[in-house]
């Protein structure tokens, strides 16, 4: 049996009868609460151009499955947002609203136009192990977390797909990450993994993490796939009349799961807590730390004892499930312009250690910030400071915004300020001295898988 192939539901006892997929549909326009993180995404890679004309100007590159805000529509194109500044015209083809959502728990999957839910279908999941993220092969789990469709079946190859295919691409970037750090991979497919997955194509099969994840068709009445989402037939075939490769795909494990996740302030609590809980055991700023050391990949660090202001900020992200050191090591892979110096090789163990690589990454793929002065910020805020020092860049500082205030009222900030201080809370904001020269705030945490 192949990897993702189901057993037949025909043996494993009969199906109850269940309500139609319309009268499903209608209890979910009154029931489901509307994303909070809806948003146009890219269906395929395309260039950023500087005008709505194919001859324009390239600005910068958008990744599949990248969300993108609309500024304005002309013609067939579309002025968008990416991250923080990133903007530029797009195809009007490339971006779409239409995307399908998961929950595994309830055991439901629904077709949305933006916020707007315009079929609930009720789906089956593994026999074994509906619950749980997928990790590996064999372990018969359904994936969560964002993915798109990478390729579609209009007759499945086998006998217990039921009517429809389409496959969804697992592994992403982020299991991959998880896969090399746990050996079940090597560097080499992770990287053809992350490069699939940006570019918008069916991620290498058949590994160590599994593969060959579909929804599909079969029956709906009980969990009998190995990881697949099963449909009724008539339900995948009116899903699949409606969607196509590179239709985003989000996966949570239950309703709770996406209230969680999608709450407007998840990513910055738990970078804020991340930060805070450093000045329980704070590192002191050396001159060690600021040399370059060989790391493991992913998930290195330095002593914690030690740190220099950046490792402040990697150690809260990496706290709330963010690892910049495997982000940015793969953004100036697949993106170098991005960071001024084309034709350096990227360094896994030293360039998230650096602020002047930190911005251009965050930039890129923040919700919101500026470069320059910052504007209302908020606890689990990112600020980069200008300092002085004179190194060919602004960005030489960067702490987290934390709860307490100075005795002005401005927020305090958490950082390592210098050789031979600790990890503190400090007056350093709504000063003449350090300057803010940037700021960011995170979005939705499937931003950054």
């Amino acid at each position: 049996m192949r990897t993702g192939s189901r057993p037949n539901p025909r043996n494993l006892g009969p199906m109850k009868a269940r309500p139609t997929s319309a009268f499903l549909c209608a209890l979910a326009l009154l029931a489901v609460a509307a994303p909070a993180q809806a948003r146009p995404y890219t269906l395929r890679p395309a260039p950023l151009r500087a005008s709505p004309s194919a001859s324009a100007r390239v600005l910068d590159e958008a990744d599949a499955n990248e969300s993108v805000t609309i500024l304005e529509t002309k013609g067939g194109w579309q002025h968008v947002r990416l991250g923080v500044d990133r903007e530029g015209w797009l195809p009007a083809a490339l971006v779409s609203n239409v995307w399908i959502k998961a929950w595994k728990k309830e055991r439901k999957l629904f077709l949305l136009n933006g916020e707007r839910v315009e079929a609930t279908y009720r789906m089956g999941l593994a026999w074994q192990a509906p619950a749980g993220d997928k990790q590996r092969l064999g372990d018969m789990a359904t994936p969560e977390g964002r993915f798109y469709i990478a390729a579609v079946e209009a007759v499945p190859k086998d006998d217990v797909s039921g009517a429809r295919g389409l496959r969804v691409s697992y592994p992403n970037a982020e299991d991959a990450r998880r896969g090399l750090a746990a050996g079940l991979i090597k560097r080499d497919v992770y990287l053809r993994i992350v490069r699939a997955v940006r570019a918008g194509q069916l991620p290498l099969q058949h590994t160590a993490l599994g593969s060959v994840i579909d929804i599909h068709g079969g029956g709906s009445g009980r969990d009998w796939t190995l990881g697949c989402l099963a449909l009724d037939d008539a339900d995948v075939v009116a899903l699949f009349d409606r969607v196509g490769k590179g239709t985003r795909v989000e996966v949570y494990a239950s309703a709770a799961d996406e209230t969680r996740l999608n709450e407007p302030n998840y990513l910055a609590a738990a970078v804020l807590a991340g930060a805070q809980a450093q000045l329980q055991a704070p590192a002191i700023y050396t001159h060690e730390a600021m040399r370059g050391a060989t790391l493991s990949f992913p998930g290195g660090d330095i002593d914690p004892g030690q740190a220099v202001c950046s490792d402040i900020v990697v150690r809260a992200l990496r706290s709330a499930g963010i690892d910049l050191q495997a982000l940015i090591y793969e953004d100036r892979l697949l993106h170098p312009r991005r960071y001024g110096r084309r034709g350096e090789v990227p360094n896994p163990s030293l360039d998230h250690r650096r602020v002047r690589n930190i911005v251009p990454y965050l930039r890129a793929h923040a919700a919101i910030g500026a470069i320059g002065p910052a504007g209302e910020l908020q606890p689990g805020d990112i600020v980069v400071l200008d300092t002085g020092i004179v190194n060919g860049t602004p960005y030489d500082h960067i702490g987290i915004v934390d709860t307490k205030r100075d005795p002005a009222g401005n927020p305090q900030l958490i950082n390592l300020w210098t050789v031979g201080y600790r990890t503190q809370s400090m007056s350093l904001l709504g000063k003449s001295y350090p300057t803010v020269v940037a700021w960011f705030r995170l979005g939705h945490p499937f931003d950054y898988e």
